[in-house]
């Protein structure tokens, strides 16, 4: 299937996007603030044990289906209900390389997949360093498997709001209403787990290189070693609402960085810690 984007209805966006990212490939398969407060529901955690930022949603491992595949996140993780501010990125890391910057909660884009990582490492440091982080934990990029399953919420349709793009005004920016802007995080509803601008907004990096799918059930799959892309998921304010349905996928170098694409971070139990 030939999933190249392009925008029918914009000549003008088209060549936008083409200069813009031209080492773009994709196919498809199928007011935050830094807090210490535990996840919403959920009685305050020990200092002993892991207190996430405040707007985290704690997702249940489970499994969803692709290409007739079963794929399965086997472990809980939490998940950043919103895209990372240009506010929350500026604090930790000193600096807003946004593109559309004039609200400190607009999602920061023009970060590539290394600065989001560098982001998560900083982010990790300064919270162990507050009692808030365990040893065993870390912030970083979602998986596409956990990306993905969170988007979904358990849904099966094309969309986490339905089969078809009639409802998409309520739930994400993108081409047809974004007015060719980013908008501050959660103004739109939210999927059925509570996570706003999973679809449009800006795309997130995920954590995996750039693969086929593997012919089979899977659990808890990152992807090969290595590769020549990273992924990015979940539409944008550049592109119609079709290209923000949950399966999709783009790809983009690691060290690009370019102005329709940002992230949302992950909290996980790393599998297998060092010792301090």
């Amino acid at each position: 299937m030939n999933c190249s984007p392009q925008h029918p209805k914009s000549g003008v966006l088209v060549i936008m996007f083409l200069l813009g990212a031209a080492c773009l490939v994709g196919c498809d398969r199928g007011t935050p603030a830094f807090s210490r407060d535990s996840v919403d529901g959920l009685p305050a955690a020990p200092k002993s044990q892991v207190v996430p930022l405040t707007n985290m949603v704690l997702i249940k491992a489970g499994s969803f289906t692709r290409m007739k595949h079963r794929v399965t996140v086997s472990r809980d993780f939490w998940l950043g209900k919103y895209e990372v501010t240009q506010a929350e990125y500026g604090a930790v890391m000193g600096r807003n390389p946004s593109q559309f910057t004039g609200d400190t909660n607009l999602p920061v884009d023009k970060v590539s997949f290394v600065d989001a990582m560098q982001y998560c490492v900083a982010l990790s440091q300064r919270e162990r360093v507050a009692g808030h982080l365990p040893s065993g934990f870390e912030y970083r990029l979602p998986s596409e498997a956990e990306w993905e399953y969170a988007c979904r919420a358990t849904t099966t349709n094309r969309f986490s709001f339905g089969e078809t793009v009639a409802e998409a005004d309520r739930y994400a920016w993108t081409a047809e209403n974004s007015e060719s802007k980013t908008h501050p995080v959660g103004q739109k509803q939210p999927n059925p787990w509570g996570l706003h601008d999973m679809h449009g907004n800006v795309w997130e990096w995920c954590l995996d290189w750039f693969s086929e799918y593997p012919p089979a059930d899977v659990v808890d799959p990152m992807g090969p070693g290595g590769g020549k892309f990273k992924l990015f998921k979940g539409g944008g304010w550049n592109q119609d609402a079709d290209f923000a349905r949950s399966g999709n996928r783009f790809m983009m170098a690691p060290t690009s960085g370019i102005y329709f694409v940002g992230f949302r971070i992950a909290l996980v139990q790393v599998q297998n810690p060092q010792t301090p």
